[in-house]
């Protein structure tokens, strides 16, 4: 019985004098992992195995601040210690594992820290530059299973998840450039690595463009950040395009698309087609495309096509349909007062039920909201500047234009008097004039007659029979 008790209180001792803990360390191989300990007591001594406590001894380190680091190899240059923390560079293959780190006081236990370092491979089976429509192919895997495997999924660039236990498989579009993380998920603990992933295509557009004749026009078109034309190409680019189709007066839109713009692939320079007011912005190497005119007018409503068409036949479009907003003024903007004048504003098409016009008039103006077409009967000093439209959706207001109207005042009773009198004695003048004229005239004349006849006497003693 007593030898007994004194086992038993010797299980019990052996087992008190370690304490431990056991975590996990996700990495990829040519990683640095740093591994820390739950505590470090001051005047201890630490140290550091490999696969099992007491086996491959990696680094000591003594209360004094001495330390030392295994001969072997493959651990060669790899290991150092920041306080009790064993730092490992570059982890390869063969180095993943198990690693326990001991430290011990002198009349305290020992603390035990197991830590499970496991591989994670991340693969990326597709060759990157990818062109929009081409599969993108990745893989998130453990090198071994732990005993409770973790949850395993990818991160969109738009941090959306992605895949099925780590594996994603699916047609490259322009939201899928960017970072992808993998993300190793056990309980609240959660470790993302991330992969590169760069997709060729354009941007994408609103697939309206609203403007007015009072403003510029921009046609946007632009290669998707961050991609450069080197990577495009790669891609074996065979050309780039502008099209416009014009609105017609029915509605619809043309048949016949006309040519705007097409790229010279070597120079880098544009070759114009139709004329249509429009300039590119020259800035092709930063992937910009797009076109812009310093004011839009009615013949540029339509629909412009940027596209790049590649050696394998696939081809990257963007397509926007340019909206102009318009005001007219009948008969004139120039008015007097008491005519009447007809204001519309258009965008040349019917509005949807979402979108709505609103006028704005001068502020001494008593006109304040109209419908498309406004009459005002009879014009006056008040309705005199600037008449506003603006075209609104929802909250948002797309675009306005602005007409000026003139309204100058009657011409008076008085000022109508003065105008015929100031006619007539004009009329006056030029006759007087004309007369003064035609008298003088005959006078010279007739003094000619006279000198003439000075010049030439008749001879004496002649006589007409």
């Amino acid at each position: 019985m007593k030898n007994f008790i004194q086992s038993l209180l010797l299980l019990i001792a052996v087992i008190v004098s370690t304490t431990g803990a056991q975590k996990e360390i996700y990495a990829k191989e040519g990683q640095d992992i740093t591994l820390e300990p739950t505590s470090y007591p001051a005047n201890s001594y630490v140290y550091w195995y490999f696969e099992k406590q007491d086996g491959h001894q990696l680094a000591w380190l003594n209360p004094l601040g001495g330390k030392g680091f295994s001969n072997d190899e493959k651990w060669k240059n790899r290991l150092s210690l920041t306080g009790a923390s064993l730092v490992i560079n570059a982890l390869q293959e063969d180095l993943f594992g198990t690693f326990v780190c001991k430290i011990s006081a002198a009349g305290q236990r020992d603390l035990i820290t197991v830590f499970k370092v496991i591989q994670v491979n991340v693969i990326e089976k597709s060759a990157s530059p990818l062109l929009s429509g081409d599969y993108l192919s990745l893989t998130c895997s453990l090198g071994s299973v732990p005993q409770n495997t973790p949850e395993i999924y990818w991160l969109s660039p738009q941090g959306n998840r992605e895949g099925n236990k780590g594996i994603v498989y699916i047609q490259a579009r322009s939201e899928h450039n960017g970072q992808w993380d993998c993300v190793v998920k056990k309980n609240t603990n959660e470790k993302k690595f991330p992969v590169s992933v760069t997709v060729v295509d354009l941007a994408p557009v609103p697939s309206h463009q609203y403007t007015s004749t009072d403003s510029p026009l921009t046609i946007p078109c632009s290669l998707i950040s961050p991609v450069t034309w080197e990577q495009v190409k790669k891609k074996e680019i065979e050309e780039v395009q502008w099209h416009f189709a014009p609105k017609l007066s029915s509605g619809t839109l043309s048949d016949n698309p006309e040519q705007l713009f097409s790229l010279d692939l070597e120079k880098l320079t544009w070759k114009k087609g139709k004329d249509k007011g429009l300039s590119p912005v020259y800035n092709i190497k930063n992937g910009n495309l797009s076109l812009t005119k310093s004011k839009a007018t009615v013949e540029d409503r339509g629909r412009y096509t940027c596209s790049m068409k590649f050696k394998d036949g696939r081809t990257l479009e963007t397509t926007v349909d340019v909206v102009v907003l318009e005001i007219i003024a009948h008969p004139k903007a120039e008015l007097i007062y008491g005519q009447q004048v007809n204001l519309s504003c258009s965008t040349g098409d019917q509005l949807p039920n979402d979108m709505k016009l609103n006028w704005t008039s001068p502020k001494t103006s008593s006109y304040f909201s109209y419908p498309t077409h406004i009459t005002v009967p009879e014009v006056g000093k008040e309705d005199n500047g600037k008449w506003g439209c603006e075209l609104w959706q929802g909250g948002n207001k797309l675009t306005s234009d602005e007409i000026l109207l003139k309204i100058e005042p009657r011409l008076s009773v008085w000022m109508l008097v003065i105008i015929c009198s100031a006619a007539v004695i004009l009329l006056l003048l030029l006759v007087l004039a004309f007369i003064h004229y035609r008298r003088r005239k005959q006078k010279t004349r007739l003094l000619r007659h006279q000198l003439c006849q000075c010049k030439n006497p008749k001879p004496k003693g002649f006589y007409r029979t």
